[in-house]
């Protein structure tokens, strides 16, 4: 009996470059908040000295984020900051990583889910905290003919956060992959001659569709960087700012409104 099979690993199998991606993202926060950390660190030995530069940037950020989640969430929710600061920070980063060639990591479906998860858990976590055995109840309201019907419209707030990163990261995506495509071969029927077009199709196995060789780089830098601030800058600060502000109401709403007002009088008195 032949047990090599047994020992053989099929790494582009389990390899996807998303993944790969989204490490990377994650590696370059944990630096951002090491360096950051160490900075304040030494900030905070001179109280008198007035963050500049860096520094003042990093503030004024955090401090929104602070503002941010009080005024969405309440006083006594100020330290979901950090949560939401996390989330923010991963997912523009998330988006943005795609102006260095890289795929986005939101372009594959598990990790936009995996985000959603972390909101859908923590939004039945805090229903199941605030109204301890009366969080079944509302599986069977307004009667328990609807227990089908509420078991699954309970995982709507989840396939809407996961699939509108998705399908946003995704579309982009392939819109750019169609305006390179067609910027190319531009590119390449006018410089083409001047590149030897038909050598780099040549060389590369005859027949080709689409552009080859350097000719085809010629026209996309002119037009693709506008796109690029769309679909990867902008487009990924609104689904940023969509996905904290949906989390934040999405917990909030699953509190009790009588403990919010009687944190609200404990901090005002």
């Amino acid at each position: 009996m032949d047990f090599s099979n047994l020992w053989k690993f099929d790494f582009d199998s389990v390899f996807v470059p998303e993944i790969f991606v989204s490490l990377i993202v994650i590696i370059l926060i944990i630096i951002f908040c090491i360096v950051v950390y160490f900075r304040f660190k030494k900030l905070n030995k001179n109280p008198l000295e007035t963050p500049k530069g860096f520094d003042l940037i990093v503030t004024i950020f955090v401090e929104f984020i602070d503002n941010l989640t009080v005024n969405t969430m309440g006083k006594r929710n100020r330290n979901y900051g950090g949560l939401i600061l996390t989330l923010a920070m991963y997912i523009f980063f998330a988006f943005t990583v795609g102006l260095t060639g890289l795929p986005s990591p939101m372009t594959y479906l598990g990790v936009p889910l995996s985000l959603a998860l972390c909101t859908f858990v923590l939004i039945h976590y805090t229903a199941a905290k605030e109204n301890k055995l009366k969080y079944f109840k509302r599986f069977i309201d307004p009667f328990p003919v609807f227990l089908p019907i509420n078991l699954v419209t309970m995982w709507a707030p989840l396939l809407s956060l996961s699939l509108r990163m998705f399908g946003n990261a995704m579309s982009g995506f392939c819109i750019m992959s169609i305006v390179y495509f067609g910027l190319e071969n531009i590119s390449n029927m006018i410089f083409g001659s001047a590149f030897m077009g038909n050598y780099w199709a040549n060389a590369i196995g005859g027949v080709v569709s689409g552009a080859s060789g350097p000719a085809g780089i010629f026209v996309a830098p002119f037009i693709t960087p506008i796109l690029h601030m769309y679909f990867d800058i902008f487009s990924g600060f609104v689904q940023t700012t969509v996905f904290i502000l949906l989390t934040m109401i999405f917990i909030v709403n699953e509190q009790n409104e009588e403990s919010e007002e009687i944190q609200f009088e404990v901090v005002r008195n």
